[in-house]
């Protein structure tokens, strides 16, 4: 059989996910009004007060505020359309900005707070008016609390869904807005309250030696969020693949299909948040014509897409025999077609 690719629309690639976007954007909108509010109080109270780790809190709220704005550019610009010039549509535009959201909690969270901390330890200052700060970093954790569970909410139902651990998902999610806005989040929610705790050791030991070790470990936390945030973004903006079971079984669904003889090969790499394109070659049963090939790559792609709804694309490209894997065992074939093994019979 000639060789050619026969791609099958195995979904709304063009028009991405809406509902998906929409959930995103309520998160990041709900951090957005979350952290301007805390950025204000946060501000005043570091001022009154003149402590260190409230002006690192200062400092991780302000680069959170400049790090949601980038993410939603990211919502809205990925949301577009396919065109011409972007015939996969523009679902990595969301990876792009969410890179960028990472840079800006590394250089101005973790930076800022771990060059306070220094320059604190050099010039070390009691802070005083600590009610002032109790009340502004209590009310700085509800918010950053109620903008985490804002975010962790479609992710518990989506883990659900797909039967895997909140832990896995995240580390794992196609979507890195949402990953951002509940990383950041947890950053803010546990930053906050080291600088309770360092002020509260402080008030009793009249020194300020605990409230620049807690802005210290605030900066260290934010370098860690921003460190796992490069990561993945990086990974997603690379073309990462899907994990190998998955691959596996996507290989079984094809197989099983009436008229295949084989899957030497398959992948699948990620377009977008909730968005996939796989691309394989398929061996087929020798007396299957040009249209009953069609069919099955139809029926495949069909398929596909039942057992999982982010695939949008599926190329399959007919083969008469497995070609050279593209490098790696996991790329290798599943073994020989019965085709294959009744010629070597």
């Amino acid at each position: 059989m000639r060789e050619a690719t026969i791609p099958s629309r195995a979904g709304a690639a063009a028009t991405p996910k809406v509902a998906d976007g929409g959930t995103t954007r309520r998160g990041v909108l709900a951090s957005l009004g979350a952290d301007g509010i805390e950025t204000l109080m946060l501000a005043v109270a570091a001022g009154a007060t003149g402590s260190v780790a409230l002006r690192s809190q200062v400092a991780a709220s302000a680069a959170d505020v400049a790090v949601q704005l980038f993410l939603l550019i990211g919502v809205l610009s990925s949301v577009r359309p396919s065109d011409d010039d972007h015939p996969l549509g523009y679902g990595r535009e969301r990876f792009f900005w969410s890179f960028l959201a990472a840079l800006g909690i590394f250089v101005g969270g973790g930076g800022f707070a771990l060059e306070g901390a220094v320059r604190s330890l050099l010039h070390p200052s009691v802070p005083d008016h600590y009610a002032i700060a109790y009340v502004v970093l209590g009310v700085s954790v509800v918010l950053d609390g109620f903008a985490l569970e804002t975010g962790l909410r479609p992710l518990r139902r989506q883990a659900a869904r797909r039967g895997i651990s909140l832990r896995t998902l995240v580390r794992r999610s196609t979507d890195p807005a949402a990953t951002t806005v509940v990383v950041g989040g947890a950053s803010g929610l546990i930053g906050g309250l080291v600088a309770l705790v360092g002020l509260v050791v402080s008030q009793e030991t009249g020194s300020a030696t605990p409230d620049t070790v807690a802005s210290m470990l605030i900066g260290l936390l934010l370098l860690g969020a921003s460190a796992f945030l490069l990561h993945s973004n990086r990974e997603l903006l690379a073309g990462r693949g899907v994990p190998l079971s998955m691959v596996r079984d996507m290989r079984e669904v094809v197989a099983a299909q009436h008229g295949v003889a084989g899957v030497p090969d398959l992948f699948a790499v990620v377009l977008g948040p909730s968005s996939l394109i796989v691309n394989g070659d398929v061996v087929f049963d020798d007396e299957l014509d040009v249209p009953a090939v069609e069919d099955a790559i139809s029926r495949s792609a069909a398929a596909l897409a039942r057992r999982w709804s982010s695939i949008d694309y599926v190329y399959l490209t007919p083969v008469p025999e497995a070609r050279f894997p593209r490098g790696g065992p996991q790329f290798g074939p599943t073994g020989p077609s019965d085709r294959d093994r009744a010629r070597r019979d």
